[in-house]
C-alpha cells in the first residue's frame, strides 16, 4: 500500500516535497524534481536555494516554512522569475506530523499557475483585486477568512484573530469639491497609508465603496486590535495637501475578534460592522464589538501612554530590598523599580512590566536601571561590601548589544568591583532557548557579572539542566514560603527543592519571607541568604542607605 501511495503522488502534477525545519528537503516527487530539473533522489538533504533559483526562494518560503513547523498552515500565491519566465506558483504548506508525534517536517504542495486558462478560472484580476486601490476584494477578504478559521478550528487553536472595518470619512465632500479623480487617488494612497502600519502577515481589502476591512491573522493580546486600530487613525488623519489645501479624511473603525466575538467569518464581519455603526453613534475613533473588552482596550492604550510619560518624565524610580544572612545582617540588595504617578499613587511592576515588554518600552527601562543601579554599588561599595541585583527582560538577554552597554554602565559608574552586580533571569526566560542562553550567561561572566535564576519553581526547567546553567545563585519563588508554618508537606518539599539546588552546586536565596515563623522554619533547614518583608520592604534609595549604615 506505501508503494502504492507514492505511486500516486509521483504521478500528480503538483510538485510535492517534504521539508526539514533547517530548509533543507527530506524528499520530493518526480513532479518537482523535474521542476527543479534533477534526479528525484538526489533531492534529499539539498538546501531549498541550491536547487531552487534565488527568486523561487525568497525570505518568504523561508518564513512560512518556519511558520509551517510551528504550527500554521498556509496557502498564498507566490510569484517568481526562474530565468528568463515568469512563474505563478500556487503554494500550501501543512505541518507534517507522524503518528501521534511532534511536528516534524512541512509538506509542501505547489502548483505552476502561470498558464492564462488556469489563472483566470484560479484568480481573475478583477474578482481577487480591486483595479483602483490596488487591494484584495470582498470576495478575496471571504476565501480567506473562512479558510483561516476553518485552519484554527481543524488545528484547535484558540489564537485570537481580529477584523477591522474601516468607514473612511469625508470621501463625499472631497469628490463634490474637487472631483472623483482626486478622491480615487486619496483613497488609494490612503489604502498605502494603512497597509503600511500593517505587518506583512495582515490582509486589507476594499469591502466597498470607502469601506476597508483589515485582517489580523495573528493577534497576541485581545485588546492589542485596539492599539492598531488607533494607528490606522492616526495614518488616515494626516491631511493631504492639494492646490494650498489641506484635504483631510478620517476613519472610524470597528472591531470584532476570533474566537471571543464569534466563531465563523460571516458572524465576526457582521458584528465589526455593528461596532464601527456603534462607533460613529458614540463619536469614537474605534469600537470593539464586546464593550467590557472595548474597556479593558482604552485602559490598557491609556496605560501605555502614562507610561511613556512616566519614562520622559522621570516618575520612574529605583527602590531597593534588602538580601540578608539568617541573622538580619545585608549583604545586598534587589534593585526594584517603581512607579510613582501622579494620580494612582506607587505602582508596582506587575500592573505594568508586562505591558512595556509587549510594547517594547522594556529596552529603555532597563537600560536606564541598569545605569542606575551601577552608580548605586559604585557609591555603596567605598564603605560597604555589598551587591546589588536587578533583573533583565528575556527581550535584553537576547540583545547582542548586552555586552557593550553593561561594560558602558559600569564605566559610566566609574567603575565597580568584580561580581557586585547580579543580573536576575527568569526561568522561563532562560528555558525558551537554553543553549543560546548558556552562551549569553558566560559571555556576560566573564565581564564580572554574575548571573541568577529568579522565581525559581514557578518554570518548567530540570535540574539536570541548571547544573550545565552557568549561574552560581536560585532565588526560590515566594510561593514556596507562604505556607511552611501550617504545611509539613510544603517544608518537606522545599527541603528537597533546596537540597537538589545545593547539589549542583548553586546557592540558594529564599524569596519572600515575611513572618518570624518562616525565619525559624528556614534557619532549622539551614538557609543561609533570606528576602522578604519580614526583614525590610523595597525602599527608596537613601533610605536603604540608612539601614545599610545602621548595619
Amino acid at each position: 500500500m506505501e508503494d502504492t501511495f507514492e505511486r500516486i503522488i509521483n504521478l500528480s502534477p503538483d510538485y510535492v516535497a517534504l521539508i526539514r525545519p533547517d530548509h533543507t528537503y527530506e524528499l520530493a516527487n518526480e513532479s518537482f524534481a523535474a521542476f527543479v530539473g534533477v534526479d528525484k533522489s538526489k533531492v534529499t538533504g539539498k538546501p531549498l536555494r541550491e536547487l531552487l533559483s534565488e527568486s523561487l526562494v525568497s525570505s518568504e518560503l523561508e518564513s512560512s516554512v518556519d511558520r509551517c513547523v510551528a504550527g500554521e498552515t498556509l496557502r498564498y500565491m507566490h510569484a517568481a522569475r526562474d530565468g528568463g519566465d515568469h512563474r505563478l506558483l500556487e503554494m500550501e504548506l501543512i505541518p507534517f506530523q507522524e503518528q501521534g508525534g511532534a511536528i516534524s517536517h512541512a509538506l509542501l504542495f505547489a502548483r505552476d499557475v502561470t498558464d492564462a486558462a488556469e489563472l483566470q478560472r484560479r484568480q481573475s484580476e478583477a474578482e481577487y483585486r480591486d483595479p483602483l486601490t490596488g487591494l484584495l476584494t470582498r470576495r478575496s477578504l471571504a476565501m480567506i477568512l473562512e479558510k483561516d478559521i476553518e485552519n484554527a478550528h481543524r488545528a484547535g487553536s484558540n489564537q485570537a484573530r481580529a477584523l477591522l472595518f474601516i468607514s473612511l470619512k469625508n470621501f463625499k465632500r472631497i469628490n463634490q469639491t474637487h472631483g472623483t479623480r482626486v478622491g480615487d487617488l486619496l483613497l488609494e494612497n490612503t489604502g498605502i497609508r494603512i497597509t503600511q502600519q500593517l505587518r506583512k502577515s495582515d490582509y486589507l481589502f476594499r469591502f466597498e465603496g470607502t469601506n476597508l476591512v483589515a485582517f489580523l491573522p495573528n493577534v497576541n493580546h485581545s485588546t492589542d486590535p485596539a492599539v492598531v486600530a488607533q494607528k490606522l487613525s492616526d495614518a488616515v488623519g494626516v491631511p493631504y495637501r492639494f492646490r494650498g489645501m489641506d484635504l483631510r479624511v478620517s476613519a472610524v473603525i470597528g472591531i470584532s475578534v476570533f474566537p471571543e466575538d464569534a466563531e465563523d467569518a460571516e458572524t465576526l464581519l457582521q458584528h465589526a460592522n455593528s461596532a464601527v455603526i456603534e462607533a460613529e453613534a458614540s463619536d469614537r475613533t474605534f469600537q470593539l464589538y464586546d464593550t467590557s473588552l472595548h474597556e479593558r482596550a482604552l485602559a490598557r492604550m491609556t496605560l501605555h501612554t502614562e507610561l511613556l510619560r512616566a519614562f520622559e518624565s522621570q516618575q520612574l524610580e529605583l527602590y531597593y530590598q534588602p538580601i540578608v544572612d539568617l541573622h538580619g545582617r545585608i549583604h545586598g540588595a534587589e534593585a526594584l523599580i517603581r512607579w510613582h504617578h501622579p494620580n494612582r499613587g506607587l505602582i508596582t511592576p506587575k500592573h505594568f512590566m508586562r505591558l512595556a515588554e509587549e510594547t517594547g518600552i522594556v529596552t529603555a527601562i532597563d537600560k536606564w536601571a541598569l545605569y542606575g543601579v551601577c552608580n548605586r554599588i559604585a557609591e555603596w561599595c567605598k564603605d560597604h561590601e555589598i551587591f546589588v541585583s536587578m533583573n533583565i527582560s528575556a527581550r535584553e538577554l537576547d540583545d547582542d548589544e548586552l555586552s557593550e552597554i553593561i561594560t558602558a554602565a559600569m564605566s559610566s559608574a566609574g567603575g565597580i568591583p568584580p561580581g557586585r552586580l547580579k543580573l536576575e533571569l527568569t526561568e522561563s526566560g532562560c528555558m525558551s532557548d537554553p543553549q543560546k542562553s548558556i552562551q549569553r550567561i558566560r559571555s556576560l561572566k566573564n565581564l564580572g557579572v554574575d548571573i541568577w535564576i529568579d522565581d525559581f519553581g514557578t518554570g518548567q526547567s530540570s535540574l539536570s539542566y541548571l547544573k550545565r546553567l552557568p549561574v552560581s545563585v536560585l532565588k526560590i519563588d515566594k510561593v514556596f514560603v507562604d505556607d511552611l508554618a501550617d504545611s509539613s508537606e510544603d517544608r518537606a518539599y522545599l527541603e528537597s527543592i533546596m537540597a537538589g539546588v545545593r547539589s549542583r552546586g548553586k546557592q540558594v536565596i529564599i524569596e519572600g519571607v515575611s513572618s518570624k515563623e518562616q525565619h525559624e522554619i528556614l534557619a532549622r533547614m539551614g538557609a543561609r541568604w533570606l528576602q522578604g518583608y519580614y526583614f525590610a520592604k523595597p525602599l527608596p534609595a537613601h533610605e536603604f542607605a540608612k539601614l545599610l549604615e545602621a548595619g
